[in-house]
């Protein structure tokens, strides 16, 4: 059975919430923990397909990387609400959510929040799903007036965002 991108989603989004915990950890031995513990662990198919799943890798590994400059995205997108304020399956949804946004150019803006939103609904309070809609639309809106190109430069010049 091959894993559905919806599928791949939830796990990266397991990923980026126990990496937002984690985060003086490697992402690649958390990735092997999760793994070695996914409930269907038993079958060697699944985890491989786990392992090498690109839309996986490339999100997660891409999320760890990036995540200060996430970070100070959705910080600059949800006025009056402080990281630490939120729920951290409302962060982990939003980080993953705005990677997609400004970095994976296949995945459609729309697509992306309603898939956010849908996460949001079934692993987050009742209310969550709004605000993060909210958040995400505004980045669209940020992205679409500034441009993503200019974003990814804004990101490279920032000290803050850069890679130790």
């Amino acid at each position: 059975m091959k894993i559905t991108r919806r599928q791949a989603r939830e796990i990266t989004l397991c990923l980026v919430f126990d990496f937002g915990f984690n985060s003086e950890e490697k992402p690649e031995e958390l990735l092997d923990l999760y793994v070695r513990y996914f409930p269907e662990a038993d079958d060697a198919h699944i985890t491989e397909e786990i392992k090498n799943d690109d839309y996986i890798s490339k999100v997660y590994f891409g999320v760890a990387e990036k995540i200060d400059a996430l970070d100070k995205t959705i910080k600059n997108c949800s006025l009056k609400w402080k990281l630490e304020r939120m729920s951290r399956v409302s962060v982990s949804i939003l980080r993953l959510a705005v990677y997609e946004l400004l970095y994976i150019d296949s995945i459609p803006t729309e697509v992306s929040i309603n898939e956010a939103v849908e996460l949001a609904k079934k692993y987050d309070n009742d209310d969550s799903y709004t605000f993060i809609n909210g958040v995400l639309g505004a980045v669209a809106k940020q992205l679409e007036i500034n441009g993503i190109a200019e974003s990814a430069q804004v990101e490279a010049e920032d000290p803050e965002g850069s890679e130790e």
